[in-house]
């Protein structure tokens, strides 16, 4: 780090990070245990949440490689080159 603020800012980051994670284990603790089914639908919704934001990522990767992210400039820069001076 190369300057007091950065180091500020880790710090702040790192205390929320804290905060938060005692906040969530406190209301963890405070709650009743689910019954079984209900770790199951969870369990499942969450792999599905995951195997759904891996596969997007995935296909914003693989778009981008192939360029078809890129701008269409293909059709009016044939045209520009077609035109004499």
């Amino acid at each position: 780090m190369r300057n007091k603020t950065q180091w500020l800012l880790i710090a702040a980051l790192a205390g929320l990070l804290i905060i938060v994670f005692w906040y969530s284990v406190a209301v963890w603790q405070a709650t009743p245990s689910m019954p079984l089914y209900g770790n199951i639908i969870l369990g499942v919704a969450m792999t599905l949440a995951v195997v759904a934001g891996c596969g997007l990522t995935a296909l914003m990767y693989h778009s981008r490689r192939k360029g078809y992210d890129e701008p269409a400039r293909a059709k009016k820069k044939a045209e520009d080159e077609a035109e004499p001076l």
